[in-house]
């Protein structure tokens, strides 16, 4: 078990942490991958393992596969290697049905990268288009995919994800702690619900019916405990931690993972 963290964490970087009027995530997605060179990403991954995590979760506008070929993303490999990451997953965002025809591309890109598993949410409509060129790309690659819980129209409920995953080998669920907690469901049930097919956790803290993130546990999702329970399963899967934030998340990213060292 790795603890990592997703680069989204520093979504506002771009904006100099200087929020714009419209704010706008599409729009900023898109001036990342514009503007976001391989020195600026390294620049930041040393900034994350200088805070003591080990392992690394890319998100996709930072260093994208709609930008990068394969061999930048072997490069990139292999200078996180050299920085001392030992774990590396690959976050597209979401798919739905009009993502098929690129599937194959990011698989091919995350295995340049040396990921494990790739990330994102998936359109509950397009379940039935979107699913299986995930599984052909998953069993092409010998890679992962791993469905993260999202408010609708994305799979939602544990239950959703259960379903929709269990027809297929390489597709899993991504664990969000923290959606789950904010919409209401219970993180512990959704963990036994999703047991055995739980291939990524976006560990997150929030207050129930609230938005953002908060430093894990500063909130209200039941983390100790999920923690606890990770190493009762032996979870061999990566605890990636998610601390959105409109200013200069390092502070509460410490303290995340001084949270997780000592409750694990």
């Amino acid at each position: 078990m790795r603890i990592g963290m997703i680069t989204c964490n520093y979504f506002m970087r771009v904006y100099d942490y200087r929020q714009p009027e419209g704010f706008n995530w599409g729009t900023m997605c898109d001036k990342w991958r514009a503007q976001f060179s391989k020195s600026d990403f390294l620049q930041l991954a040393r900034e994350i393992r200088g805070m003591g995590y080990d392992a690394l979760e890319i998100w996709e506008p930072t260093f994208s596969h709609r930008v990068h070929t394969e061999e930048d993303a072997r490069a990139l490999a292999s200078d996180l290697g050299a920085i001392g990451f030992e774990e590396i997953a690959y976050c597209v965002g979401g798919w739905g049905a009009d993502a098929v025809g690129s599937v194959d591309q990011a698989y091919r890109f995350a295995r340049a990268l040396g990921a494990k598993v790739v990330t994102g949410c998936v359109t509950k409509a397009d379940v039935d288009i979107i699913m299986p060129a995930i599984e052909e790309a998953g069993v092409k690659y010998g890679m992962r995919y791993a469905v993260e819980n999202h408010p609708r129209p994305n799979l939602e409920s544990p239950e959703e994800v259960a379903q929709a995953i269990a027809p297929y080998t390489t597709i899993g669920a991504n664990l969000d702690t923290g959606i789950y907690h904010t919409q209401g469901y219970d993180v512990i049930k959704a963990m036994d619900t999703l047991s055995g097919k739980i291939y990524h956790t976006h560990f997150k803290d929030t207050v129930k019916g609230g938005e953002g993130c908060l430093p894990i546990g500063d909130g209200g999702a039941p983390l100790a405990e999920a923690l606890k329970r990770f190493k009762k399963d032996n979870y061999e899967g990566m605890i990636s931690v998610e601390f959105e934030y409109p200013t200069d998340p390092a502070p509460g990213l410490r303290k995340s993972l001084e949270f997780i060292k000592r409750n694990l």
